[in-house]
């Protein structure tokens, strides 16, 4: 049986993470859908439908599904390329929820990848999927030209908060904390800088001054 799962479609960094999996023999593929198919104008096109249906159809190559063969497909939008397609070509397949082995894997490897573009390990650790949208946004805040380019920018909710207004100003420490822009601890007692801002409520950044970019307010 071939099970069909996905990771990160909820989450505001990176791709959206595609998963097969065959029970019998434990095989595995994962591939990530790149975040530019989540910002426009592919993002309005669904771009990232056809995607998942091209990562799915190499995997059934790889792994020479026949048209007999069980699959199993994650119930979600993501996937509606995909079940035109297993109906045309005449598959034995179904939507449903998918559970244990292919979900945790998929996670793990969807984390895994987030990790590599630098998003700090107890972002990931401390959270399931998706992490929080307005977590996420204080992480892509503190070096916004950088992180901008794996934000699902498409969204509503990037295009209603990304512009809220940011101020930056300058605070002595009184407890360790770590920069968000470097992941490197700033000492209690050390000059920081903080970058403050309101959206579902009002959120603060801490930074080195030396890792922050934005104009600082000094009055």
């Amino acid at each position: 049986m071939i099970e069909i799962d996905d990771a990160g479609s909820g989450s505001l960094i990176g791709g959206t993470g595609i998963g097969l999996f065959r029970r019998e023999t434990q095989e595995y593929i994962f591939k990530i859908i790149p975040p530019v198919y989540f910002q426009e104008p592919y993002f309005s096109q669904k771009a990232y439908q056809k995607n998942a249906l091209t990562i799915v159809k190499n995997a059934f190559r790889r792994l020479e599904v026949s048209r007999n063969e069980p699959v199993r497909v994650c119930r979600g939008y993501i996937f509606e390329d995909l079940h035109a397609w297993l109906n045309v070509q005449g598959y034995n397949w179904r939507s449903v929820k998918i559970e244990g082995t292919l979900q945790s894997k998929v996670e793990a490897s969807f984390s895994l990848y987030c990790i590599q573009l630098g998003l700090p390990r107890d972002f990931v650790q401390h959270a399931r999927f998706a992490f929080g949208f307005h977590r996420l946004l204080k992480w892509v805040f503190a070096d916004f030209d950088a992180r901008v380019k794996y934000c699902k920018s498409g969204w509503k909710s990037w295009r209603k908060w990304s512009v809220v207004p940011r101020t930056v100003y300058p605070q002595i420490l009184d407890k360790e904390m770590y920069c968000l822009k470097c992941g490197q601890v700033i000492p209690r007692q050390a000059p920081a800088v903080i970058l403050a801002y309101e959206t579902n409520r009002e959120w603060t950044v801490p930074l080195h001054p030396d890792c922050c970019s934005y104009e600082i307010n000094l009055s």
